[in-house]
């Protein structure tokens, strides 16, 4: 699914990739139990209903995050729906994942 991933970004297909993270966030799923969990599925589902075409989770370990893809005339629907979450920007980074914000809050 890299190459694939790799080939809509190149060409600016960003429908087509997050479709693909889609896809692989259901494969993903169907590996081992323990990848997704009832308050993920809620969360990632919502997205969907409101216009989200796919997502991925990082660092689920470590308190995780959620990384969705939409057409950006989805975003305020997304954002009114997820509003009770926290929003990170993110870029991306040639030595791979970091996370660079402090996530815990009280």
């Amino acid at each position: 699914m890299v190459e694939e991933g790799k080939e809509y970004l190149i060409k600016g297909e960003l429908d087509g990739f997050g479709k693909l993270l889609h896809q692989g966030w259901e494969r993903k799923k169907k590996l081992a139990q323990g990848i997704s969990n009832p308050r993920i599925e809620e969360i990632y589902q919502a997205a969907r209903k409101a216009g989200a075409l796919g997502g991925k989770i990082f660092g689920a370990g470590g308190g995780g995050f959620l990384l969705l893809y939409y057409p950006v005339e989805r975003q305020n629907r997304i954002r009114k729906t997820l509003k009770n979450l926290r929003e990170l920007p993110f870029y991306f980074e040639e030595e791979g994942t970091k996370a660079i914000f402090n996530v815990r809050e009280g």
